[in-house]
């Protein structure tokens, strides 16, 4: 891969920033440090005069822009969030070579690296909402303030047969070693427990809040409004200019925002540096 050394040099400089205002600013990720990360991914693929280098990052970064867009509309991602991935589809088109080579597996077939960046986001998502949210509904259950639906419990534990059907094919094809066994099986249960428990988690992030302390783009809970209303205002989740403009005029006082939503872009630069140091995830499962 071409400047290899600038691609990363800003992709970890851009997100290190990117995380400080996700974390200390209530969210909000400037606009103008995610064009500055296309702009950059666009130029150094243009920069390499190879046809190939420029239009399969493009699509990729076209590809997470229509599809992210889907996720942003209906409250599951940020609109910064998206912007980054397709940003360092752009910068990072392919896998860096790692400092520590823990494994000599092949992978069959090859895909995009921000591939592996949006798997292990992911992943590492999961274990810290688990820290964060879990301990604090196990405590609500227990004083009856949680109860689980039938459509969560339903869910989680199709999770858990789908994901233990696979474990049982990954290991009957490759022989996984326990610890990667062990590891896998932790993160499965994890998730079969943040869908079970996905009602009392996002109530817990959900606080009614005046007018004047919504920002642009908030999540809004539409559930808790009343639906007459909802229908009347075509309310959506994601309040951007036009639908705040819409909340003025229901004559609410107070509003139920998921100002408890925890941030993601630190999880991005997390699973960015752990591939540059210990490469694919995948291939480490298979070592």
């Amino acid at each position: 891969m071409q400047f290899e050394a600038i691609r990363i040099g800003i992709s970890l400089a851009c997100l290190l920033l990117a995380t400080y205002y996700d974390l200390f600013n209530r969210r909000n990720v400037p606009v103008q440090l995610t064009y500055l990360m296309l702009a950059a991914g666009f130029l150094l693929n243009l920069a390499t005069l190879d046809f190939n280098g420029i239009i399969y990052p493009a699509a990729a970064a076209l590809a997470i822009l229509a599809v992210g867009y889907l996720a942003y509309r209906t409250g599951q991602i940020g609109g910064a969030d998206i912007l980054i991935f397709a940003a360092l589809a752009l910068l990072l088109p392919e896998a860096p070579k790692s400092l520590l080579s823990l494994s000599s597996a092949k992978l069959p077939l090859s895909y995009p690296f921000i591939i592996s960046i949006f798997v292990l986001s992911g992943l590492f998502s999961i274990i810290g909402i688990s820290l964060t949210y879990l301990p604090r509904v196990f405590a609500a259950v227990r004083k009856g303030k949680v109860k689980v639906s039938g459509s969560s419990a339903f869910s989680s534990a199709a999770i858990l047969f789908c994901y233990a059907l696979v474990l049982y094919m990954l290991n009957t094809a490759f022989g996984l070693p326990a610890p990667q066994m062990v590891a896998v099986a932790a993160l499965v249960l994890l998730t079969a427990l943040l869908i079970l428990f996905k009602d009392g988690i996002s109530e817990s992030m959900i606080e009614w809040i005046p007018f004047s302390r919504i920002d642009n783009e908030d999540v809004i809970a539409l559930d808790k409004l009343d639906p007459k209303l909802v229908e009347k205002y075509s309310l959506q989740k994601v309040l951007t200019p036009p639908e705040l403009a819409k909340l003025k005029k229901t004559g609410l006082k107070k509003f139920p925002i998921f100002t408890g939503m925890p941030p993601f872009v630190p999880y991005i630069l997390l699973a960015l540096i752990f591939l540059l140091i210990f490469g694919d995830p995948i291939l480490l499962l298979l070592a």
